[in-house]
């Protein structure tokens, strides 16, 4: 699998006010934010999660959908352009002596159409009604988690949930998450996630003086300690002073 495509579902992406995250069953669900982690526990977190990826996909079946567009396409050329010629002669448009009937002409062009029309509605409104019926039931649950957010933290200091559910051309769940002005992070907050042209630590033992890395569980990270993080001992920088 690409690197690109699979880093998209495990971690959050950011942009200047939201968290953006892509869901699917196929992938475990990505860890809680920094900045969403004093309003939603892990569970909570794991369970909207899971409950709206699940209901997202019962609503798309990316491979049916795309062969069904595909042959609903090619109908909608083929078919009009096959009947055209039968209705027209059916219909008499031309006359024995070569004089054509204009009357007929554009009735059997109508015709034509309607079955164009026809067929555009049989294969593509069955399906456009399945998927404003699936955003709605997503959209249902991200509005109820807004509301029930407000509800525990105010209105000014929960964060406002939506939902792009899967299309024919796109098989994941795409969640935002609008954070309120008083949990944006500024690029100098401690925990703030570094660009990703900054790459991580080579050295395995200087992941805890990283704050974009954790450090093995029960040490907590150097944010939280407070401390300057150095890469060298303190005490070698008063190995030349005679004191």
């Amino acid at each position: 699998m690409d690197t690109a495509y699979s880093s998209a579902y495990s971690a959050p992406q950011r942009n200047a006010s939201d968290i953006v995250l892509y869901l699917d069953k196929r992938h475990p669900v990505p860890p809680v934010p920094f900045e969403l982690q004093g309003q939603v526990t892990p569970a909570v977190w794991e369970s909207r999660l899971t409950t709206l990826a699940n209901t997202s996909q019962r609503y798309s079946k990316v491979w049916l959908e795309r062969i069904w567009v595909l042959t609903g396409f090619l109908v909608s050329l083929i078919l009009p352009s096959v009947l055209y010629s039968v209705i027209y002669n059916s219909m008499n448009v031309v006359s024995e002596d070569g004089d054509v009937d204009f009357a007929r002409l554009a009735e059997s062009r109508m015709i034509t159409f309607a079955i164009f029309l026809g067929v555009i509605l049989f294969f593509f409104a069955p399906l456009a009604i399945w998927k404003v019926i699936g955003r709605k039931q997503a959209s249902r649950l991200t509005n109820q988690w807004t509301k029930a957010d407000r509800m525990n933290y105010g209105q000014n200091a929960a964060s406002t949930w939506s939902v792009k559910t899967p299309t024919v051309f796109r098989d994941s769940t795409v969640l935002s998450i609008s954070l309120p002005a008083s949990m944006k992070p500024t690029s100098f907050h401690p925990n703030a996630y570094l660009p990703s042209y900054i790459n991580a630590p080579t050295d395995g033992d200087a992941s805890y003086y990283y704050p974009y890395n954790a450090a093995e569980v029960g040490v907590p990270r150097m944010s939280v300690v407070g401390n300057v993080p150095l890469y060298v001992d303190e005490k070698r920088a008063f190995e030349d002073s005679n004191v």
